[in-house]
């Protein structure tokens, strides 16, 4: 670090201790004008506006007069700018670049998620037919369940289901948990 530097930072360093030390002051400061701030505010709204419609013009010649100061003030910072964008420059490149990278990683994990919930979402119903009757899976389910809760068993016991339906049986045999078995009839 150069001198210039290690001046800055004692500089900068001073002034955020101070701003620390002051915050208790200005806040109680703060509340105590706070009263005093509106009554003044009340009296003084009719001179206020009377100032702002005097210093328009004044405002206006100002403004024409610091154009040249500050055309120069931006010729000179011009440099110092320039430096400032040639060092971070890199840094810039490489943040555009992760940023690049995370974006693809995002659309990508956003495409899959889509398909996914497509997928979760997608309204299905299976039917088996077989001469004369047609049983939709869902409802084969529902009763598969409604005869193991009727056996005196709880919702909560029930883990896995398998059914195994068997057309030319007019019945679906089922197993609960890998344990419990049963029979419904179509």
């Amino acid at each position: 670090m150069s001198t210039r530097d290690d001046a800055m930072k004692m500089i900068t360093d001073t002034i955020d201790d101070v701003k620390k030390k002051a915050e208790p002051m200005l806040e109680e400061a703060k509340k105590k004008a706070a009263p005093l701030l509106e009554e003044a505010k009340k009296k003084a709204g009719p001179v206020i506006e009377d100032a702002k419609k005097k210093a328009e013009p004044v405002l206006e010649e100002a403004k024409k007069k610091a154009a040249p100061v500050l055309e120069e003030a931006k010729k000179k910072a011009g440099p110092a700018v320039d430096e400032v964008k040639k060092r971070t420059k890199p840094a810039a490149e490489t943040v555009k670049k992760q940023a690049g990278k995370a974006a693809k990683q995002a659309k990508k994990a956003g495409q899959g998620l889509s398909d996914k919930v497509a997928e979760v979402t997608a309204k299905s119903e299976i039917f088996i037919q077989y001469g004369d009757y047609e049983i939709k899976t869902e409802d084969m389910v529902k009763r598969v369940r409604e005869a193991y809760l009727a056996e005196g068993h709880k919702p909560a016991d029930i883990r896995e289901v398998q059914i195994y339906i068997k057309p030319s049986d007019n019945c679906a045999y089922y197993v609960i948990n890998h344990r419990d078995t049963g029979k419904i009839e179509f």
